[in-house]
């Protein structure tokens, strides 16, 4: 086995350390009357060591047989004790700060048993958390923390963090915790202190999403109240500050600079909010989070009212972000759709707003995304409007506009828009399915609207003979295959194979009309 030293020797793949090694050489070689070896080629090969090494060090933990060796080895000790308290490793940059917490907390499952793994992740981080304790409790704390190098020790510090809370499994999970709780309070004062610092802030809620991902799923009902009341505070803290927003009075060149540096926390806090959703969905935990009263929906419903204004259609042109956001509101409102509903006006016709621009998107994935949030949306409201309920309430209920024109409900916009994409439009075949699901509830909520759609159509056609074939197909629409108004998988399945064999029948020459 390579002892540790070979590897941290050469994880350390600064420009300074390739620039002082290849330097050595080229003395070396003029002292022995030799040519000295090409500068470029000096330096690529260092680079290439460098980075093969890092990439094998990060690939002995991927197997257990390998971490129980491993943790035996006095270089892995002598590594993971130079990791927790040598100044040193504070050269690496920021990527391999990450990556090594990441790798020596992984190598944990080699120890014998979970207790031992939990103790070993503790002794690697426990003068980090104690540091940013100490540092968030400073009298001076607003000074200080301006210094450069206060500034990358904090900034490497959250990236261990970030690298711990992302190598979290079953085995290492309690100490993972406690090292997150134990955080709570000094990250809330840093994101106050260097709320102007872009960066740190960054880097700041890269960890809490990694933590909150890496942990939520396990949570008991305590745990998880602690961890939703924190996020809480973190999302009022950053929404004080106005953190994220961009001033329009802005040269174009800085605002764009402004825009690519802000959607990365838009980012962030899109995940965290999807994280937060999950435990909804997957959840290991031995007792219910409705013991202690816990309602995640607040803190959703909070953070759309904060991340929903700061998307513009602009932002959404950044692919990840984009995925990233409509992956949350499909999520949302399938899993919390009263919470989407109660958002008042603007920011409700804000998320309609991207909606409509998401569904005639180029991704595919995209629209699907789109489909299955309508989809969510028109069943929420027919379901509780059939139970005598309001569901969308006003939302869904038209309006005249300060001119005085009759503006459509949401659901009666969406359902003509996406008839529309159907018969005239391009769109991948493999999407048809998710807009059967999307315009079947659609139409059973407006069915007036539906008739109406459909006469239309059928008064544009002058052709007897594909007049009657629409008349036909309409109809078949919602009847065929015993199909019922009731929204159950089985007549989902039957509105799919209607839709299926309506297109078939019409969209052909209705695209000729």
């Amino acid at each position: 086995m390579v002892p540790a030293p070979f590897f941290c020797n050469r994880i350390r793949i600064h420009t300074s350390s390739v620039k002082s090694q290849e330097e050595g050489l080229c003395v070396n070689a003029k002292k022995k009357q030799i040519s000295p070896i090409p500068h470029v080629k000096v330096k690529a090969w260092f680079v290439k060591k460098a980075i093969t090494c890092y990439q094998l060090l990060h690939a002995l933990v991927r197997e257990k047989h390998i971490c129980v060796h491993l943790v035996s080895l006095d270089s892995w000790r002598n590594l993971a004790n130079a990791f927790a308290n040598e100044k040193s490793l504070f050269l690496l940059d920021l990527a391999h700060q990450r990556s090594l917490a990441q790798t020596l907390v992984h190598s944990a499952s080699g120890l014998i048993n979970s207790e031992a793994s939990n103790q070993y992740v503790r002794g690697l981080m426990g003068h980090m958390a104690t540091y940013l304790g100490e540092l968030s409790s400073k009298n001076d704390l607003k000074s200080v923390a301006q210094q450069p190098d206060i500034i990358l020790l904090v900034s490497c510090v959250l990236e261990r963090l970030r690298g711990v809370a992302s190598a979290s499994e079953p085995r290492t999970q309690k100490a993972i915790y406690e090292l997150g709780f134990s955080v709570m309070n000094p990250i809330l004062v840093l994101l106050e202190v260097y709320k102007h610092e872009s960066a740190v802030v960054y880097l700041l809620l890269k960890f809490v999403v990694a933590w909150v991902n890496g942990q939520i799923s396990y949570l008991e009902a305590h745990e998880t109240a602690i961890v939703v009341d924190f996020c809480m505070r973190l999302l009022q803290l950053y929404s004080s500050h106005n953190i994220g927003k961009i001033s329009v009075s802005l040269s174009s060149s800085l605002l764009s600079e402004a825009k690519t540096e802000k959607y990365k926390d838009l980012r962030a806090l899109l995940q965290l909010l999807s994280s937060l959703c999950s435990k909804d969905m997957v959840d290991f935990s031995s007792d219910s989070i409705e013991t202690q009263g816990t309602n995640i929906s607040q803190v959703v419903y909070f953070g759309l009212h904060i991340v929903t204004p700061l998307i513009s259609l602009d932002l959404l042109k950044y692919p990840k972000l984009c995925h990233d956001y409509f992956a949350l509101l499909s999520h949302l409102l399938e899993v919390y759709p009263e919470t989407v509903a109660q958002l008042n006006s603007e920011a409700f016709a804000h998320v309609l707003g991207t909606l409509d621009f998401g569904l005639h998107h180029q991704d595919a994935e995209i629209i699907d995304m789109c489909l299955r949030s309508l989809k969510a949306l028109a069943s929420y409201h027919y379901k509780e409007t059939a139970s005598g309920k309001t569901g969308l309430g006003l939302h869904a209920a038209g309006h005249k506009d300060s001119g005085g024109n009759l503006q459509e409900g949401i659901l009666s916009r969406f359902l003509r828009s996406l008839l529309q994409l159907l018969l005239f439009e391009d769109y991948s075949p493999d999407l048809v399915g998710s807009a059967a699901d999307a315009l079947f509830p659609l139409i059973l909520c407006e069915q007036g609207l539906y008739q109406r759609l459909g006469n239309e159509l059928i008064e544009r056609q002058a052709n007897p003979t594909l007049r009657s074939r629409l008349v036909n197909a309409l109809q078949s629409l919602i009847s065929a295959n015993q199909l019922s108004s009731t929204l159950d998988r089985i007549n989902y399945q039957r509105f799919r194979k209607n839709l299926h064999n309506f297109l078939i029948e019409v969209r052909g020459f209705l695209r000729t009309m």
